[in-house]
């Protein structure tokens, strides 16, 4: 509710995600094909929201952390990095640091096997549609061998973090376009419970 008392729209309202008529739930996103499919936890969901409040006014954003399904169709996003300390950003860019990620990366390979899934930022106040620049960095580290990551996912969340929000997903395989990922309302998860460490 806003202060005057009228109800904000909300992007989800309808779906079952909306932060004001249910409380968070997971994320998941597929193509059209249902070739490519993520699964985002509401830990995770309520951690990207979180960092983009923080940020305020300005872009923000950071790596995707997870694991592939035993058929390796379904990622599993279980973790999102804050901003490295040595980022920049202002309110229309963003330029992700790296200082700290490869220790971080460590250890949560250690920890839980996590691999590197991609990058995520903050559209503040605007729509999440990924710039030319955003997909040109996809594609650079689809073609990385540094990055070891041939399908690279890019989540971006767009709007008001602490109320009308939403979020697009992408992936941009080694070989091709970059595809856009939907709702789940086309996907059949039922399928991909089970996930490889």
């Amino acid at each position: 509710m806003s202060t005057n008392g009228m109800s904000r729209a909300c992007a989800f309202e309808g779906s079952g995600m909306c932060p004001f008529m249910n409380p968070m739930r997971h994320l998941e996103l597929c193509s059209e094909d249902a070739r490519f499919r993520v699964r985002i936890p509401a830990a995770t969901v309520s951690r990207l929201l979180y960092l983009c409040r923080v940020a305020g006014r300005l872009e923000t954003g950071g790596i995707l952390v997870g694991r592939y399904a035993d058929a390796l169709d379904c990622a599993l996003v279980s973790a999102a990095s804050g901003p490295p300390p040595d980022s920049k950003r202002g309110p229309t860019w963003f330029q992700r640091g790296t200082r700290g990620l490869q220790a971080w990366l460590e250890r949560r390979w250690a920890s839980r096997g996590d691999h590197y899934l991609g990058e995520w930022h903050f559209h503040p106040h605007a729509e999440p549609t990924p710039s030319a620049a955003d997909l040109r960095q996809l594609d650079a580290i689809a073609l990385s061998t540094q990055y070891r990551c041939p399908e690279p996912l890019l989540l971006i969340v767009g709007g008001d973090p602490r109320g009308a929000w939403s979020l697009s997903g992408h992936v941009v395989p080694r070989s091709g376009l970059p595809i856009q990922l939907q709702r789940e309302s086309i996907c059949n998860f039922q399928n991909h419970s089970r996930f490889k460490r």
